[in-house]
């Protein structure tokens, strides 16, 4: 099985060999693998599906990476799933063939995660990764009964979010002395964006005539990659501003074109030029003035001061762009305990 090394880049890559389905020989090459040894293992796998199919007999471990290889996932999103899977499921289920893991080891899996992992949610992520691939090899590799049906979920909990009080952040951030630092936090108060989509805004996003933006994109926070909004997303991408908002994004942006020789609306990014900001820097700014407040908290309280100002849940759920209803109500129900008392006193009429 031949694999070799391109001196240009110093990555391996593979090129072999065979016959598919219809018996026509073929050619397949992949790059990119830092090791000889991972050009060997990837060639193995490939052959391995061409030669004995997609079989149930293969291991947990070998269709879990067969799952990262052909699956859309982003790059934090898959170095999570490593990192679970390498401290976690590994050692446990790695080196059983995927139609021998039986339900008793699987309840015992999910007691393992109750009992160790000191968040609920935690272990409720690494139990639904660990599920995936076995619905993965039920889909693709033929497996004919999934061992997880009848254990029952690890439940999600949801607890109240904090938030701010508007006073509190229009008096403390002030505090802030950079224009920039103020701005982005301000901005992502009073539209409830998330940091990763306030960070990769362009100009070409913001409207001023009809004080809008549109959210097409975010930022991963921890390299600075763009990214294409997720496709789970509500399909309601418009954010509107409040008239000072808009204010304030127009004065920032006479200010950035006349500053600056090279400003150009598609490639301009809002909070940082040429270049997004790096998130350390805007978490520590944040942290230095609300240290005891974590920065999502300005998406939160962007939510209950809508909600405590009698906002319909169903627009709050467009202004979040929660996709399911259901997210909204599970985060913020509790704030319409008075509306529910306001509504049921119809009857004291």
């Amino acid at each position: 099985m031949p694999v070799y090394k391109d001196e240009n880049t110093g990555k391996w890559y593979f090129s072999t060999r065979y016959k598919d389905v219809y018996g026509n020989s073929k050619r397949k090459m992949k790059r990119g693998f830092t090791t000889k040894r991972e050009a060997k293992s990837a060639e193995a796998r490939f052959l391995n599906d061409v030669n004995e199919g997609f079989s149930d007999s293969n291991t947990y471990d070998y269709i879990f990476n067969h799952y990262l290889e052909h699956t859309d996932l982003r790059p934090k999103t898959k170095r999570r799933k490593q990192n679970e899977y390498k401290k976690h499921i590994q050692d446990k289920f790695g080196h059983i063939n995927m139609n021998k893991i039986t339900q008793n080891q699987c309840q015992e899996f999910r007691k393992y995660l109750m009992n160790n992992i000191k968040s609920t949610n935690s272990a409720r992520t690494i139990w639904s990764g660990f599920k995936v691939v076995i619905n993965y090899a039920n889909k693709y590799f033929g497996l004919r009964s999934d061992p997880t049906i009848s254990i029952k979920p690890i439940p999600r909990v949801k607890p109240k979010p904090k938030y701010m009080l508007r006073e509190e952040f229009d008096d403390r951030i002030n505090e802030i002395e950079e224009q920039d630092y103020r701005e982005l936090f301000t901005l992502m108060f009073y539209t409830g964006m998330r940091i990763g989509e306030a960070m990769a805004l362009v100009w070409e996003d913001y409207n001023k005539y009809k004080k809008e933006i549109s959210i097409n994109k975010t930022m991963d926070i921890t390299n600075r990659t763009i990214y294409p909004r997720a496709k789970t997303e509500s399909s309601e991408d418009i954010v509107p501003l409040p008239k000072f908002i808009n204010n304030m994004l127009d004065e920032r942006y006479q200010r950035e074109k006349q500053a600056n020789k090279y400003f150009n609306e598609k490639s301009f990014f809002v909070f940082g030029g040429l270049a997004p900001k790096h998130y350390s820097h805007v978490h520590k700014k944040f942290q230095k003035v609300f240290p005891e407040y974590n920065i999502h908290v300005l998406r939160h309280s962007y939510a209950s001061y809508l909600a405590n100002n009698g906002v319909d849940i169903f627009v709050l759920q467009s202004l979040m762009r929660h996709s399911q209803i259901t997210e909204t109500m599970g985060t913020y129900s509790h704030l319409y305990t008075e509306k529910k008392h306001d509504a049921i006193s119809i009857f004291d009429k």
